[in-house]
């Protein structure tokens, strides 16, 4: 039976060593039956459950090798003059200092630098004396930038951004791309150039390219295609200098004495010039994504600069397609974070894409009161809120429009200047900086981590506040800033993580599939977590088996009725444990424009040669019997070991790709089993292809296509 084998990772070793049984004796064919599945199966997302190591940058914001450490009441301060601890394999020696003001609490200091320093904490809460440790932080006026412009950017004190400036104000080490329109800045030529961008910006890319038709530049309008300058070609009625706005948010030039603030002061941004006049295609997208983390694009130079964090302020109403989605696993696979905004349609996000994606932290917004901003979309795939302003009021009285202020330009006076825009594309960036920061002082949260983090910091909203029947329509609430980073510095966090091998889903109406769930857990947490379906159409059903599990693992059904009409429908996973909480969202498609058949299959014995199918020496039958399985047998093998594998080319353009059916004969671990001609019966069975592509054997994909042409 065909399990994870093909769309697992495991075609990049191809087949094992020892053959699947049988012999080579009688007639030289394999035979079996070939039939239809009803589960999705492809690539698991790792996820380190480990948090990274803590990493300060600049001034030390905590006195080295000190430590206060709260005792149990039975516990006299006199019998702990001193503590022998193990830390991290190594004996330490902590001498008590002074006893303080509080019961049973006291410094303590031992000969360790910043960076030993908080291991300690761990040691110390592990022991069964000691009910509170925590280090002995320096605290600092709150940090405020003297950017004349700061104090109309209201935004950042409503997420405790000041306050967090003084844990960190980032780290050069931290890379932040901003995929938009570009920006209003050339190197060396001032007047092209937003002057409180400052020197931060790292050599960007304009991957917008020609489009079809009779003016295939319509959408750069810079005259050309795809090249290493990402200044924005735009007008205010085209891009509106959107990229420009956006990446002020992030990181404007900060305490210069100049315009505005941004959130992060010193982490570098990387421009990648995606969203032409005409909009955003998602190939465009796909490649700025891979290209923006480092990855290897066809036709350009790799990025020498890769992206830890990603921020996409754009989208459109459409379902995550398979590609983009990806994409973002293989990027958010290398430990980077991407970033993006819920949409402005006052609408479900789930039906919104990039934000109704796997892997990613979608942000809905804010007005000045902290409630959603009208324009804000909602629901069940929004994970945290962020300003975004509301250029409509003007509720602190300040004489300015409650909009986010970030860099702009005046094509009146064709001056720089500064603005007050709305929207969730104003409340990502404040996300992505805030990311930038947890990252400067954790180099190494991935996504489920920093997510996890900031929703258990959030201030959540009520349906009052969210404007929806549930507050939980607005995401976990409101980020902080200043909390998020002392979780970060704090250590482990309590929480879980949803995931399943593949998000993108299909089924065919009277049909089902079953989709294994993965709850990751970390920082010690063991509570039950109980899962539940959202945004099911009428006639999807889900059912979980366990509904509540204490484990690591369940599985949804997801069972489809015959009425329900052909289309891709966004579904959310939701799993809830007291006031955690984790998303998962899924993108189904009914119907495929084909009926569910064998007919019309290939099935390929592929001959092993040098662990890769040998086109030359491999042979291929096709299945002309209709209904959900048929018996096969391919004749006249010559001795060897083979690969059994078949494939349907639904769409028919000799293309292995999405949504054609696609199986093979798999050992127990799920790896291509090495078959031997003889009499021997191999029956698998076809699933949906809907995983990485990428991985499988490029020599696979070459025999399955050269059958197919044929």
């Amino acid at each position: 039976m065909y399990t994870k084998g093909l769309l697992g990772g495991v075609l990049l070793v191809l087949l094992t060593a020892c053959p699947s049984g049988g012999s080579g004796g009688g007639s030289s064919n394999i035979g079996g039956t070939v039939s239809l599945g009803s589960s999705i199966t492809g690539q698991r997302l790792q996820i380190d459950p480990q948090p990274g190591k803590l990493r300060h940058t600049g001034e030390a914001r905590f006195v080295p090798g000190e430590v206060l450490v709260e005792f149990r009441g039975g516990v006299s301060l006199q019998s702990v003059s001193s503590l022998r601890l193990q830390v991290q394999g190594r004996p330490v020696e902590l001498q008590q200092v002074r006893p303080l003001g509080l019961p049973h609490t006291a410094l303590f200091r031992a000969e360790l630098s910043e960076a030993e320093t908080p291991a300690l904490l761990s040691a110390l809460r592990s022991r069964s004396e000691v009910v509170s440790a925590d280090l002995n932080w320096l605290e600092q006026p709150l940090a405020t930038p003297n950017d004349p412009g700061y104090s109309f950017q209201w935004h950042y004190p409503a997420i405790n951004l000041p306050q967090a400036w003084d844990r960190t104000t980032g780290s050069n080490s931290v890379v932040v791309a901003i995929l938009d329109t570009g920006v209003l800045f050339r190197s060396g030529n001032p007047a092209q150039s937003h002057p409180d961008i400052g020197n931060r910006l790292l050599p960007g890319y304009d991957m917008v390219s020609p489009l079809s038709g009779p003016n295939p530049l319509a959408n750069a309008g810079d005259g050309d295609g795809r090249d290493a300058d990402p200044f924005d070609s735009g007008d205010e009625q085209s891009t509106g200098y959107h990229g420009t706005h956006v990446g002020g948010t992030v990181g404007a030039a900060t305490n210069n004495s100049q315009g505005v603030a941004g959130v992060d002061w010193t982490a570098r941004l990387l421009h990648v010039r995606v969203i032409g006049l005409l909009g955003a295609t998602v190939a465009d997208q796909v490649d700025a994504i891979l290209w923006a983390a480092g990855e290897p694009v066809p036709g350009v130079p790799t990025n020498a600069n890769p992206a830890k964090v990603l921020n996409m302020s754009l989208g459109g109403k459409s379902p995550c397609t398979s590609v983009r989605q990806s994409a973002i696993n293989r990027v958010t696979g290398k430990g980077a974070v991407v970033v993006v905004a819920a949409g402005n349609e006052n609408d479900d996000a789930s039906l919104y894409s990039p934000a109704s994606c796997a892997n990613v932290i979608t942000v809905g917004a804010t007005d000045y009161a902290g409630a959603r901003a009208p324009y804000s979309n909602y629901g069940a795939r929004v994970d945290v809120m962020a300003p975004g302003g509301d250029v409509r009021k003007d509720l602190n009285s300040d004489g300015y429009v409650d909009g986010v202020l970030s860099l702009g330009f005046d094509e009146q006076t064709q001056q720089f200047n500064y603005k007050f825009e709305n929207g969730t594309s104003m409340a990502a960036p404040h996300v992505a900086g805030v990311v930038a920061l947890m990252k400067a002082l954790s180099p190494s949260l991935e996504t489920a981590q920093v997510l996890q983090i900031l929703k258990s910091t959030a201030r959540p909203l009520n349906a009052t506040q969210c404007n929806r029947p549930s507050g939980s329509e607005c995401g976990a609430g409101l980020i902080d800033a200043n909390a998020a980073l002392a979780a970060v510095q704090g250590g482990t966090t309590a929480s879980f993580s949803l995931s399943t091998a593949n998000t993108i889903l299909s089924a065919q109406p009277g049909g089902s599939v079953n989709v294994p769930i993965t709850i990751s857990r970390s920082g010690g947490f063991a509570d039950a977590v109980n899962l539940s379906l959202q945004g099911a159409p009428a006639g999807v059903s889900g059912s979980f088996n366990p509904p509540s599990t204490t484990l690591n693992d369940s599985t949804l059904t997801l069972n489809v009725a015959p009425s329900v009409p052909n289309g891709t429908y966004a579904l959310t996973v939701r799993g809830t444990s007291s006031s955690t909480f984790a998303s998962l969202p899924l993108s189904l498609r009914v119907g495929s424009g084909t009926s569910a058949t064998v007919q019309g299959t290939l099935v390929l014995a592929c001959f092993v040669a040098g662990g890769e199918c040998d086109p030359n020496r491999s042979k291929a039958i096709q299945i002309n019997q209709g209904g959900t399985s048929a018996s096969y047998s391919i004749p006249d093998l010559a001795q060897g070991d083979y690969a059994v594998l078949g494939w349907n080319d639904l769409n028919n353009n000799d293309s292995v790709d999405q949504g054609d059916y696609l199986g093979g004969v798999v050992d127990n671990a799920g790896n291509l089993a090495a078959v031997r001609p003889g009499n021997l019966r191999a029956d698998f069975q076809l699933d949906v292809l809907s995983g990485d592509i990428s991985r499988l054997s490029p020599g696979v994909l070459r025999s399955l296509e050269r059958v197919g042409a044929k």
